[in-house]
């Protein structure tokens, strides 16, 4: 699908349908529209598809007639289930006269498009792009540190696998994040050491370190947030395993408690004990049984109970 969009007066605007505007956006390109970008284009087929590849790094490529940027962005985010942060590739073909973009799904490129941004040219869109990209990662990572701290405060509570599943998924998605953010930032440098040779004027040069900077936090805090995901894992483990330990201890205490009784019951049986309370009205005997067991019941509780405290 081809989505025509062009700069006015500092904006990334829509084209109609008659134009064919300065950045022409390839969402899941057709088969016809790779044939077209490779044959009519000029594009190298590896680097198509590599730059719809998941799996690829960010790098810059110089051809002949154009210079090949793949980078690094936040792809489809997962919350029902099994939560899931994934990383997606961008390919951005620079031309002279334009600019042609590949994304394997149709995601907003420009959502910033309605605010004037430095970079008012060709080269200034793909610093939109990797602004856009590095913007998107600061507010995921803003999103798994909420759900951090949201499984760390269930889990102390949980006795199922959920929070630990969703945890481990966080911990997966901030590794794809730190490698995906290590890229663009290892990309930015290349683009800054040949601003020049790109054709990156002053002002663009600025946004380009800026971006830069905003990269770097991006990579710390994903490094900052795997670590104390990662350190804690091992003691929320062991809060969960604490807290079924403690379950089970409960219900050990209430078998303790209820075995004498049964143990009565079991041997008595209700034909024996009313043979052997033939004599006494049935009200008064099952009364006295019921009180039986209740005083044993409750004296074998006050022995466990003393018993767990001699040990402590």
């Amino acid at each position: 699908m081809l989505k025509c969009y062009k700069l006015a007066d500092g904006r990334v605007r829509p084209c109609s349908e008659e134009e064919t505007g300065l950045i022409q956006i390839y969402s899941e390109p057709t088969e016809e529209e790779k044939d077209y970008l490779i044959n009519e284009c000029g594009i190298d087929s590896h680097t198509l598809m590599s730059a719809l590849d998941e799996d690829e790094i960010s790098r810059v490529e110089y051809e002949v007639n154009h210079i090949a940027v793949i980078m690094k962005r936040p792809g489809n985010v997962q919350i029902q289930g099994q939560m899931a942060f994934k990383v997606s590739s961008i390919g951005a073909f620079l031309f002279k006269d334009r600019l042609i973009v590949l994304q394997t799904g149709a995601m907003p490129l420009f959502e910033h498009g309605k605010m004037p941004l430095r970079g008012n040219s060709i080269q200034g869109v793909l610093l939109r792009l990797l602004h856009h990209a590095t913007h998107h990662f600061l507010q995921d990572l803003r999103i798994i540190r909420n759900l951090s701290d949201e499984i760390e405060s269930k889990i102390e509570f949980a006795v199922t696998n959920k929070s630990l599943v969703n945890m481990y998924s966080l911990m997966k998605s901030l590794t794809y994040y730190g490698s995906a953010t290590n890229s663009n930032l290892l990309l930015l440098r290349r683009l800054r050491n040949d601003a020049g040779r790109i054709g990156f004027n002053e002002e663009e040069i600025d946004f380009l370190e800026d971006i830069t900077v905003e990269n770097q936090q991006c990579d710390k805090l994903a490094s900052i947030y795997a670590g104390i995901l990662e350190g804690m894992s091992n003691a929320r483990i062991s809060v969960v395993s604490n807290n079924q330990a403690i379950f089970m201890k409960y219900l050990a205490i209430i078998n303790v408690v209820f075995l004498p009784l049964m143990v009565i019951t079991s041997l008595g049986g209700m034909s024996e004990f009313t043979m052997m309370t033939s004599g006494i009205w049935w009200p008064h005997a099952y009364s006295a049984l019921t009180l039986a067991l209740v005083i044993l019941g409750y004296i074998t509780y006050l022995l466990v109970r003393r018993i767990g405290s001699s040990r402590r």
